[in-house]
């Protein structure tokens, strides 16, 4: 079931975003790819009326309060981020070769009768590989597998459908995509049944359920 954000958040129908310096600095990311992938993220917003869309801010989430709503960073397998009392901790993400997936860690507050979201750091690989000695991930897999996690940080959880899903009804928001690697990086994509995406202006689609469980947050959500 998808968490909501607190209310001074949802209030504002959007999400801001800091890409960590580990991110910016990795020559599997940077500024460049972050960037694209906010604008896709707002495209799929618009066309599909999610009711937020994600703004780049230049500050880290502070744990004392202020900064970003959302952090994204890289991993090299484990990582650090603080916890709902400020207090550093840890995390995990496997990173062995063909891993195509990120990790998101929401911070929750108990609001009423449910619990909010207050903040969430969202972490992908610091350097996707197709698999043992092989090359790096192309870049349209890395936006896909990034707007998955960026989807969790709207609220969305493991248990909401679409998640676990069949190739052949999947989007970019079920876990265990294919990848199929191209020619070149620039033309890998991942593969749901006879779909491939992104497509060649490098946008995404997204299934009515998916976007149902992010409007039922944000478009149609109590704040």
């Amino acid at each position: 079931m998808a968490t909501p954000w607190i209310r001074g958040v949802q209030q504002t129908g959007q999400l801001t975003v800091f890409p960590g310096p580990g991110l910016l600095r990795a020559a599997a990311w940077g500024d460049a790819l972050f960037n694209r992938i906010l604008d896709e993220f707002n495209r799929l917003a618009t066309v599909n009326r999610f009711g937020v869309r994600l703004v780049r801010n230049g500050n880290a989430p502070d744990p004392n309060g202020g900064g970003a709503n959302v952090q994204v960073e890289v991993s090299n397998g484990t990582h650090t981020f603080f916890d709902t009392s400020g207090n550093p901790t840890s995390g995990t993400l496997n990173v062995s070769p063909g891993q195509m997936h990120g990790i998101t860690h929401g911070l929750t507050f108990s609001s009423g009768a449910s619990p909010k979201l207050a903040r969430a750091f969202v972490f992908v690989p610091a350097n996707p590989v197709l698999g043992a000695g092989q090359r790096g991930l192309g870049i349209g897999p890395k936006m896909g597998l990034t707007l998955h996690e960026l989807l969790h940080a709207c609220g969305l959880s493991s248990s909401d459908p679409g998640h676990t899903s069949s190739l052949s009804a999947g989007d970019i928001y079920m876990t265990g995509a294919i990848v199929d690697a191209g020619v070149t990086p620039d033309r890998d994509q991942f593969l749901f049944g006879s779909r491939r995406e992104p497509n060649a202006a490098g946008q995404f689609t997204l299934n009515a359920s998916t976007v149902q469980v992010v409007q039922s947050v944000w478009l149609f959500g109590q704040f």
